[in-house]
């Protein structure tokens, strides 16, 4: 079964309040996408999120087009049946190893996850008091499980995100979304023609960082672009992420691409938000070379920017090569 055409059919916003995010104060949900804060939740309740479950649920992965995110190229090679094995096994021994796991886009491979996805949706909205999912482009849920003591380094990432622990513990870092000096302009353009490691950790930015502990029924919600980096305990983590995407969010992530772009050619473009008739401009540009019916969100997302940045990619691969070649 391949993955449906990407559409906002994954956001049902006839879907009830479940309760499942706790009641807190109105205030802190009146800053969603601008400022970080921590909730309470229930997902703890369910056997949904436990490892022989999440084992089970691995199986569905090989029903997707892109299975092959989890496995290197040599492991590829493998027949189905071994890879399946494989990351079963990886999931119920992550206790034992030196892993850190991840089930994505689980809302799409079962229907109970989904519901879980859509009530989790439903309940931010209450806390926000608008009805935001009638505008969500783009929503999915990622199931995490490591080993004890891990890290995650420094990144930030494109989605409105809430990242919800079930098991074991972690230490969050998070940094401002919207200061530039912690997060550069050029860090920001760099990450939108799709390089997820954009930015590095400098000493400064520890200034501004705000911590969190995150023990199970403990949820933190992180605004797009805000940098952050986390530790696991010393226990086996299980962790689920909830995030979705708004049209501003994809409108400004291509005008970051347009940006880019003049960088390289040695303008200094303006930032978005600075002229609303530049960034529709550039907004269209993007869109236009888009491909029309992407099937992921990484493809509605990214593959414009692709278009116009893969003939360089290409030279730099025959420049790179011709030396040998020469060699030879």
């Amino acid at each position: 079964m391949l993955s449906p055409v990407l559409s906002r059919a994954a956001v049902d916003p006839r879907v009830q309040p479940c309760g499942l995010i706790e009641a807190a104060d109105p205030a802190k949900w009146s800053g969603i996408d601008s400022q970080s804060f921590a909730f309470r939740h229930k997902l703890g309740d369910l056997p949904l999120f436990e490892l022989p479950r999440l084992a089970a649920l691995s199986e569905k992965v090989f029903d997707r087009i892109d299975y092959g995110r989890y496995f290197d190229a040599d492991e590829m090679k493998l027949g189905k049946p071994e890879l399946k094995r494989r990351l079963r096994n990886a999931i119920e021994g992550v206790g034992q190893s030196r892993r850190w796991l991840a089930l994505h886009f689980v809302n799409e491979m079962d229907p109970e996850y989904d519901a879980v996805l859509q009530g989790l949706l439903a309940d931010v909205e209450h806390m926000v008091g608008q009805p935001i999912r009638q505008r969500m482009s783009w929503a999915a849920m990622t199931v995490f499980m490591n080993s004890p003591g891990l890290a995650v380094p420094y990144h930030f990432d494109h989605e409105t995100n809430f990242l919800l622990q079930v098991h074991g513990e972690k230490d969050l870092s998070l940094y401002p979304c919207n200061d530039r000096w912690v997060l550069p302009e050029t860090d920001v353009e760099d990450f939108y023609r799709h390089n997820p490691i954009a930015t590095r950790y400098r000493d400064e930015v520890e200034r501004t960082v705000t911590h969190y502990q995150l023990l199970p029924g403990v949820g933190v919600h992180h605004p797009p672009l805000a940098p952050h980096r986390i530790k696991n305990g010393d226990q086996v983590s299980i962790s689920v992420s909830f995030y979705y995407t708004m049209p501003e969010t994809e409108y400004r992530a291509r005008v970051h691409q347009v940006n880019f772009l003049l960088r390289k050619l040695g303008l200094q473009p303006r930032p978005p938000g600075q002229s609303a008739l530049v960034d529709d401009a550039k907004n269209r540009f993007i869109r236009m070379l888009s491909k029309p019916h992407p099937r992921t969100h990484d493809e509605a997302l990214y593959s414009g920017i692709e278009r116009l940045t893969a003939p360089a990619r290409i030279a730099r691969k025959m420049l790179h090569r011709a030396p040998h070649r020469a060699m030879g």
